[in-house]
């Protein structure tokens, strides 16, 4: 006689979206990533560092060039 139990689903990965820096692919179950209010994607494990952290600087610096008028 065969038992009967409850079967267990494989657990399903679903692609989230892509990191705007790097281009990573960011999957439902992996996670270290991070949304903004934009609709942007970033992960934290990127090439150079935090994606999100390299982009936020480089917003910064824009942000200081139109203010003051000169280039780092």
């Amino acid at each position: 006689m065969k038992k009967k139990g409850w079967k267990k689903q494989k657990a399903k990965s679903f692609i989230c979206g892509y990191c705007k820096e790097c281009n990573k692919e960011l999957i439902s179950d992996n996670g270290g990533w991070i949304i903004t209010a934009k609709r942007e994607y970033f992960c934290h494990d990127g090439k150079e560092g935090s994606c999100f952290d390299n982009y936020c600087e480089l917003k910064v610096k824009q942000q200081q060039q139109q203010e003051y008028g000169y280039v780092w």
